[in-house]
C-alpha cells in the first residue's frame, strides 16, 4: 500500500461544521437553561413552568440530541448514537411524566430497561475489548469503563424504583 499524501480539503467545510457545532452548543446551552428555570419555577409553583418545561425538554430531545446522534452515526460510533436515542426517549418520558401526559410509564420503562440491559453491557464489554493504541490509550480503556460502570449503576437505581405493575404492554392498545 501506498502511503496516502496530503488531501486537499475545503475551508468552507470547516467553517459549516464549526457554525453547526457553535449552533449546536447554543441550543444545548440554552434548552438547559431553560429547563433549569423551569424547575425552579415549578419547584416554587409559579406559572409559566409546564411552558418552559415543555419547550426546554422538546428543544433538547428533539432538536439537541438528534442533532448529537447524528454526529455520533457519521463518526461511526453506533453504540453512542443508540445510547443518544434511549437517551432523548428518556428524557421525553420525564417530561411526559412531570406533565401528568399518558405513556409516561411506557417511556421511561422501556428507554430505562433497555439501556441497562441492552446498551451499557455492551459499552463496557466493547471497551474491555478495545485495541489499544496510539489513539487510544490504557488510560482512556479505563476512563470509558468507569464511565460504563456509573452509568450501569445509575440505570440500575432508576429501574429498581420502576413499579414494574403499572408499566403497559407494548402490545397492549391503550
Amino acid at each position: 500500500m501506498e502511503p496516502r499524501g496530503p488531501q486537499k480539503i475545503n475551508p468552507f467545510i470547516f467553517l459549516y461544521i464549526s457554525r453547526i457545532n457553535n449552533l449546536n452548543k447554543i441550543i444545548g446551552i440554552t434548552s438547559s437553561i431553560i429547563i433549569m428555570a423551569g424547575c425552579l419555577l415549578k419547584a416554587f409553583h409559579l406559572q409559566g413552568a409546564a411552558l418552559l418545561l415543555t419547550s426546554g425538554f422538546l428543544i433538547f430531545s428533539l432538536i439537541f440530541m438528534p442533532s448529537i446522534i447524528f454526529y455520533q452515526l457519521k463518526e461511526r460510533k453506533i453504540i453512542h448514537a443508540i445510547a443518544g436515542f434511549f437517551l432523548s426517549t428518556l428524557i421525553l418520558g420525564v417530561l411526559f411524566k412531570i406533565m401528568h401526559w399518558p405513556f409516561a410509564d411506557f417511556l421511561l420503562s422501556w428507554s430505562v430497561t433497555i439501556s441497562l440491559f441492552g446498551i451499557t453491557p455492551v459499552y463496557i464489554i466493547r471497551n474491555y475489548y478495545a485495541k489499544v493504541n496510539e489513539d487510544f490509550s490504557k488510560e482512556d480503556r479505563m476512563k470509558n469503563i468507569v464511565i460504563g460502570i456509573f452509568i450501569f449503576t445509575l440505570l440500575s437505581l432508576w429501574y429498581a424504583m420502576i413499579d414494574l405493575s403499572r408499566i403497559p404492554s407494548p402490545y397492549s392498545i391503550p
